[in-house]
């Protein structure tokens, strides 16, 4: 075991890839470690990045298709970003002011407020999506004053790790090892006709306070339809409930339009919940902006002022940080440039589907939220999972495409220096095509012709064995 040891930032800087591996093994997460280490990219350390490149110790060049998982949506180090933080250093503005006004975080939430429609006014600032959801959970119950019980939530939908956002995660709550919040119902994903009858049984049993939904699913890379978008607020306005956009993924052009949801006319929520690309890929904050009736219900009274309170509310770097963020997607050229990225992505992707139409199953997302679910078509692949225990495999043909995706995932990486990544999902398995906003066009046209070019080959059997050996070895 590695001994315990106060690092300087020069030290840190000097550690080995083993170093690193064996520090994460006894200190941080040994199974992670075991994972990462098994893939090529967790034997790199990278030293640098700047836009959609990254670049490792050894002087490789990588270009990060992976939007850093929906925070990179202006990509790595904007030189605006970084701009706004120094400045803020250099001239040593104050960080706290849980009990001192900020004019940053006044600027920041009336900048939210101005990008979004007229009656979602009152912004809250947190520092990660699930806590977004967790307050958001708060508001409605609280504006109810706790007259009404049940909460629903998609059975296909995922919005957060924490006890709260867990409890209304259906990916989380699937094989869900923690306690749950009590009163948490679910229906089927983009059906209104399930939801109407939860609602109408849920009402008999204390009644709704709120619906929570993801408008697109970033998991399932599915819209929901105007038919269910349309029950669901017709029931609303007969039942009285709170409804919760989750767009904390989706939010800031990812599906073309500023938020996803301005994609249904006139369909507005009490609350909207916003992360990720919001931190312009530098800072982790993240926000709920609540209409007025709403929040005037729940916390509105003298003495309902702290109920819901953090040290880390609206904290000073993190929200300049954030208003130049908006202020760069706030352009007029912005969403042009973003519509022409998506243009080009749908494209290509239509393109490659029917090239490969024996090893492509489907093709599936919405602006720049993609995924390819390939087909099981290595030759090798099946007799190598024959040495897996089948106890660990709940769905053969889903793992056969999860593992496929992966090995095309890692000679991607080690061929093409294209870092990738996979849905890791109940609901899904596919080659998530997710980039970065400020992807260029060469870019985009070297990610396909590199994908078209390990589709054409067989995958290679060290990366097929590699993934499988590591899985046998741990199960």
């Amino acid at each position: 075991m590695i001994k315990k040891k106060l690092y300087t930032i020069e030290d840190a800087k000097k550690l080995s890839i083993n170093e690193i591996h064996e520090i994460y093994k006894n200190f941080i997460n040994p199974n992670q470690t075991n994972i990462f280490s098994s893939l090529p990219f967790g034997n790199d350390i990278f030293e640098k990045a700047e836009g959609v490149y990254m670049y490792t110790s050894t002087g490789k060049k990588i270009l990060d298709f992976t939007g850093g998982l929906g925070v990179l949506g202006l990509g790595h180090n904007h030189q605006e970003i970084l701009k706004a933080r120094i400045d803020f250093q250099k001239e040593k503005e104050i960080e706290v002011h849980k009990i001192i006004f900020s004019k940053y975080m006044a600027a920041l939430s009336s900048s939210i407020s101005y990008l979004l429609p007229e009656n979602l006014t009152k912004s809250f600032f947190l520092n990660s999506g699930a806590e977004a959801v967790e307050a958001a959970i708060k508001v409605c119950f609280r504006s109810y004053k706790s007259k009404k019980k049940f909460i629903l939530f998609s059975n296909k939908s995922y919005h957060g790790k924490l006890i709260g956002s867990g409890s209304i995660s259906g990916s989380y709550r699937k094989d869900n090892q923690f306690p749950e919040m009590e009163n948490c119902e679910n229906f089927n994903f983009n059906d209104p006709i399930d939801l109407e009858k939860k609602v109408i049984e849920c009402e008999k049993k204390g009644g709704v306070y709120s619906v929570i939904i993801e408008p697109f699913s970033a998991s399932l890379l599915q819209a929901c339809s105007n038919t269910f978008m349309k029950k669901l607020f017709e029931l609303k306005r007969k039942y009285r409930f709170k409804i919760i956009f989750d767009e904390v993924f989706t939010g800031f052009f990812k599906s073309k339009k500023m938020f996803y949801f301005q994609n249904f006319i006139d369909l507005v929520p009490d609350i909207i919940c916003l992360s990720k690309t919001l931190g312009g890929g530098k800072s982790s904050i993240s926000c709920l902006v609540i209409d007025d009736k709403t929040y005037n219900d729940a916390y509105g009274k003298i003495n309902e002022t702290f109920l819901h309170t953090t040290t880390y509310n609206g904290f000073g770097e993190e929200s300049v940080t954030a208003l130049a963020a908006l202020n760069i997607l706030s352009r007029n050229d912005f969403q042009k440039k973003v519509e022409s990225l998506s243009n080009l992505i749908s494209l290509k992707l239509k393109e490659l589907q029917l090239k490969h139409s024996k090893k492509i199953q489907q093709i599936k997302g919405n602006g720049i939220l993609n995924g390819i679910i390939f087909k099981s078509f290595s030759t090798s692949l099946g007799s190598l999972l024959e040495k897996i225990p089948s106890h660990f495999i709940k769905d053969r043909s889903f793992f056969l495409k999860k593992i496929t995706a992966t090995a095309i995932s890692c000679e991607m990486y080690e061929k093409h220096n294209i870092l990738t990544s996979i849905n890791d999902s109940s609901f899904s398995n596919h080659l998530c095509v997710s980039p970065s906003l400020v992807m260029g066009k060469d870019e985009v046209n070297y990610f396909f012709e590199c994908l078209d070019s390990t589709l054409n080959n067989n995958l290679d059997l060290k990366s097929i064995e590699l993934i499988v050996n590591f899985i046998k070895s741990k199960v």
